[in-house]
């Protein structure tokens, strides 16, 4: 979660003179390092600038105004107060580390290396690690990670050390790095956030909540917690609590993007179309294909009876987003409203022949198979008879659970039964998952390619099987081939894109 600015601050020169009133430069300077120590980064930006009114040329305030201005993610503002640090006199290794972390700001890693040299320290070891993350050495970052963390391992560095251990579902190695944040600064942002991002991961919703709950309550001008409240509380199913608490930080801080993306999903869940289509419509031709905004969207028209206009987003999405089973849904229902079923039952019949069909899905398909008097028409009928569906649903709730829970033994037992004939791809790379983590690699590598044979196209299927030979070491060649054709198929997928840096670490 990134850090972001209250939305409603006082322009900056009526802040400069509210901090300097009645504080000397050396105070306001103390007041600043506290700042910058709490990474209130603005309030320490504002607190040295008023200083510096007095002393335009002290370097150790103009070195505290460098480190707010990156904490920022502002580059310019960086490079200027370290611009002026130099003139005022400033020498030593940190100008190395500001330097280098400006670079990495820019998006220029291989630069930030160079400039970092041989400098240690915390900081140091946080933007080194970073840095080689972004080329792509992951060995090289986790070294980096670990000198910081014998150095004393500051906030900053743990958290990004937490997250990269977090995103490589090392949920026990991030727990522990989360410990030693707890016991150097238990009330700092970034420790409360990463105690509710470790329970979300490990599907522990009310833990998740509650740990959230804290973060708004200790820094409620800060959009990112409020959304993943929000999110926990629609995870458990509590869409009027989720509701509540994201139109109370639209009150609070305003529509910003991620609390507006967050406002959208739960309309939608709420059926409350013709809100989403008033909020979206002059933006539609701004939403990107397949994004979550442009399903809404798509739906919402769909569902207020403008089928052909849905159709055309549907088509653009599942054209983006070959794997998603939503787009694909939408799409057929879209076919069905606009009096192509021969379409429908051909964008629906692969989707509603899977275990793990919702009744949404079946039940289209089964008007699209009617329609065109396809035989099974029938089948899918009797599964949409109540008791049978219940526990249908209830087999799909209970893996979907055990695989978010990692309890690969379990997942294993529910996916298993669910398999005919040439069976899903859906349930063949979960079970591909399951088999992975329990370490039984050749059975892995055999579920992760029938499931890539039965979706050729999908990124998930073509990942999974890349995955699989990764993480177990096996054919790490093909590994590499696999991982490069489902990042080119979905470049936006983070999962994607840190298991191709892997490979390609492991190449050498």
């Amino acid at each position: 979660m990134s850090r972001s600015l209250p939305r409603f601050a006082l322009p900056f020169v009526a802040l400069s003179l509210l901090a300097a009133c009645g504080d000397s430069p050396e105070t306001l300077l103390g007041k600043a390092q506290d700042s910058l120590a709490r990474e209130d980064f603005d309030q320490a930006r504002v607190e040295v600038a008023s200083a510096l009114q007095e002393d335009p040329g002290n370097a150790a305030m103009l070195e505290v105004l460098a480190r707010a201005y990156l904490g920022l993610g502002d580059p310019d503002g960086a490079e200027g107060a370290l611009r002026r640090l130099e003139q005022a006199g400033g020498t030593g290794s940190g100008l190395s580390v500001l330097k280098a972390e400006i670079a990495l700001l820019r998006g220029r890693p291989a630069e930030a290396l160079e400039r970092l040299g041989t400098a240690e320290g915390e900081d140091a070891a946080r933007v080194r690690a970073e840095a080689n993350l972004a080329l792509d050495r992951r060995e090289a970052a986790i070294a980096a990670f670990e000198a910081g963390m014998e150095q004393g391992g500051g906030i900053r560095l743990a958290e990004a050390y937490a997250r990269f251990r977090l995103q490589d579902g090392q949920f026990d190695a991030a727990e522990a790095i989360y410990r030693r944040m707890v016991a150097r600064d238990a009330g700092a942002y970034e420790t409360l956030v990463l105690a509710g991002d470790l329970a979300a991961a490990r599907g522990q919703t009310d833990a998740a909540i509650a740990a959230f709950r804290k973060v708004v309550e200790a820094y409620p001008d800060r959009p990112a917690p409020r959304v993943a409240l929000a999110n926990q509380y629609d995870i458990k199913g509590d869409v009027d609590a989720a509701t509540k608490a994201i139109e109370t930080a639209r009150k609070d801080l305003g529509a910003t993007p991620e609390i507006e993306a967050m406002r959208i999903q739960l309309l939608s869940e709420k059926g409350e179309w013709e809100a989403i289509r008033t909020t979206l419509q002059a933006r539609e031709a701004q939403l990107e294909p397949g994004s979550p905004l442009s399903l809404s969207y798509g739906e919402a028209l769909l569902r207020l009876g403008h089928a052909e206009q849905a159709r055309v987003i549907f088509q653009r999405a599942s054209l983006a987003l070959p794997g998603n089973p939503y787009s694909r849904l939408m799409l057929g229902i879209a076919q069905i409203e606009t009096d192509n079923p021969g379409d429908a039952w051909e964008t629906l019949r692969p989707l509603a022949m899977s275990p793990l069909a919702g009744p949404q899905a079946i039940n289209a398909a089964r008007q699209a198979a009617d329609a065109v008097g396809a035989p099974e028409a029938a089948a899918l009928a009797a599964r949409l008879d109540p008791a049978r569906l219940k526990a249908a649903q209830a087999r799909i709730e209970d893996g979907a659970r055990a695989m978010a829970r990692q309890e690969w033994a379990k997942a294993v037992a529910i996916y298993q039964p669910m398999l005919s004939g040439a069976g899903d791809a859906e349930v063949l790379r979960r079970l591909a998952l399951a088999h992975m983590h329990m370490g039984e690699v050749e059975s892995a590598v055999g579920y992760a390619d029938r499931a890539m044979a039965q979706a050729p196209d999908n990124p998930d299927c073509i990942y999974v099987a890349g995955l699989v030979r990764l993480e177990g070491g096996m054919q790490l060649e093909k590994a590499r081939q696999l991982l490069r054709m489902a990042a080119k198929a979905d470049p936006g997928n983070a999962a994607i894109s840190r298991s191709l840096a892997k490979a390609k670490a492991a190449e050498g």
